[in-house]
């Protein structure tokens, strides 16, 4: 039987509803779990982790700056190189890459995928370069494999049980009658599901270059903005044309339903994440690591526990520094921060490494480490 506009509406805000609640409860069952304890500077990375997962801990998610963390973290131990050319980050081994030394999981597969091998030659480190995809990839399913579990839980089954009730809910404003109108439902959230799913990733490699474009705007530039814009339109396309599906067949309350579950399921399972008991201690640590980096100033190098100031402290500790997003407050105290589109500033002595994202476009971060007292560098 067809229902009538009100109690459809009434069903969807029901349905709507219902699923909030359900994930109202999860925050009340999760929400302070991110708490952490008092904050003390710690100058030294927290139990000796990685740049990469240091960040991956903190942020609960694989991101570009758990990638160059990674990537720098190779460059600080000497194993490869970075420059630009034509604007594109390009990474090369040293010697040093071709021995064997232990690293954790997420720098080795760098190291192999990347790095080694290619003492000779330049690899492109950008999202358009199969190798880098692929290296990617690995990193993040090492980092979760190690992280999940250990350092803090997922819980997918909430989430899983959000789809389900969302899935549920769907149908309920829907209402299909009959076969058709089934399969009108299934195809029309066949046809969205990826078009949502790729729209999201691209849109972020699209404000990545809508950023660069803002500091320094050429025909590269230009020519990835309008290769993602590109790509953007299948994804708009199929989330129109599924939209159409199931609005001209359930009205435009399903449509709209269908939007905010969408919405709401997916904010859920990047928030609902929570930290172990373990977890709880490396958020502290991480936060006093964090503390001693950007406010290095106000600590200054002279007692017994703090690093030697010393001319390797600031590349050590810089893919720290990035992967916390504090490089600048770091940078500071060592080194003149420019732009990617001048050399070296024409800073005596200094070298160069480059933080570049999926544009293509990296920032370069010219700096000279201060001598020891004592010593000329």
């Amino acid at each position: 039987m067809y229902l009538d506009v009100t109690t459809q509406n009434e069903l969807a805000v029901t349905a709507v509803v219902t699923v909030c609640v359900y994930y109202l409860f999860a925050c009340l069952l999760f929400g302070s779990g991110r708490k952490v304890g008092t904050i003390v500077p710690l100058y030294d990375p927290p139990r000796q982790l990685s740049p990469a997962m240091l960040r991956y801990i903190w942020k609960e998610r694989f991101d570009d700056r758990t990638f160059w963390a990674g990537v720098l973290g190779l460059v600080a131990k000497g194993l490869a190189t970075l420059h630009s050319e034509d604007g594109t980050a390009l990474i090369r081994a040293t010697p040093s890459a071709n021995r064997q030394q232990k690293l954790p999981s997420e720098e080795e597969i760098l190291l192999e995928q990347l790095v080694r091998g290619h003492t000779r030659s330049d690899v492109p480190v950008n999202m358009l370069n199969p190798k880098t995809t692929l290296a990617v990839r690995d990193m993040a399913e090492s980092l979760r494999r190690d992280a999940v579990g250990r350092w803090f839980k997922e819980n997918r089954p909430f989430v899983t049980g959000g789809i389900v009730l969302s899935a549920a809910a769907l149908c309920l404003v829907a209402s299909p009658r009959n076969k058709e109108y089934w399969g009108a439902l299934i195809l029309g959230l066949a046809v969205m599901a990826p078009g949502a799913f790729y729209l999201f990733f691209v849109s972020l490699r699209v404000w990545d270059v809508i950023c660069a474009a803002r500091q320094h705007c050429d025909w590269a530039v230009l020519r990835r903005e309008a290769l993602l814009i590109a790509m953007l339109l299948p994804c708009l396309s199929a989330i129109i044309v599924g939209g159409v599906t199931v609005g001209g067949t359930f009205g435009w309350q399903a449509v709209a339903a269908l939007l905010f579950l969408a919405v709401l399921n997916a904010f859920f399972f990047l928030r609902i994440k929570v930290p172990t008991q373990a977890g709880k201690q490396v958020l502290t640590e991480i936060e006093g690591f964090r503390l001693f980096l950007r406010s290095v100033d106000r600590f200054p190098m002279q007692r017994i526990d703090e690093p030697a100031d010393h001319a390797g402290i600031y590349e050590k500790y810089l893919p720290y520094a990035v992967a916390l997003e504090v490089e600048q407050a770091w940078g500071d105290r060592f080194v003149a921060l420019t732009s990617t589109y001048h050399k070296n500033a024409g800073v005596p002595g200094a070298e160069a490494f480059y933080l570049g994202m999926w544009n293509g476009k990296p920032l370069e971060i010219i700096y000279k480490p201060e001598a020891p007292k004592g010593r000329t560098l």
